[in-house]
């Protein structure tokens, strides 16, 4: 007779864990923020039902959720540490490629720049060259006014 005795005084206070320790109103009949409802942070742990703990704020916690939430977490975590490794490793790619177009960039400005010097020096040279066509022709007009004055 006495184990069913202490069986129910344990589950009455386990349903004690789960009942405000104030009013939920104070004499106003205004409702008591959540802070005070909580147990206070020195309330024996080993009174709390198997496979509960105190998380933050104070608040009764599952510990197979924790422990769930943490593995998920956990993955999350390495998930999104292998994405920002694929990240970083495409980035490395990219600069890698923009440095070789940034050469091949060069390098076609520097064949611009030679061309550009090459077509100048060839038309200061027509122009040099028609000059001196010019010149030779205005000479040869004169030597042929000179010598056939009336022509033939």
């Amino acid at each position: 007779m006495e184990d069913p005795n202490p069986a129910s005084e344990l589950s009455e206070r386990r349903k004690a864990l789960f009942e405000p320790l104030e009013p939920v109103t104070n004499i106003n009949g205004k409702r008591l923020p959540a802070e005070s409802l909580l147990p206070p942070p020195d309330f024996d742990a080993a009174s709390y039902p198997k496979g509960w703990l105190i998380g933050k704020k104070r608040k009764l916690v599952n510990v197979d959720v924790v422990e769930s939430m943490r593995r998920i977490a956990v993955q999350e975590m390495n998930r999104k540490d292998r994405e920002i490794d694929g990240l970083n490793e495409q980035l490395e790619e990219d600069a890698r490629c923009l440095e070789h177009l940034q050469l091949q960039l060069l390098q076609e400005k520097s064949k611009r720049t030679e061309v550009e010097r090459e077509n100048a020096m060839l038309q200061d040279q027509i122009s040099m060259l028609m000059n001196v066509l010019q010149e030779n022709e205005q000479l040869g007009d004169e030597d042929a006014g000179d010598e056939d004055p009336d022509g033939p």
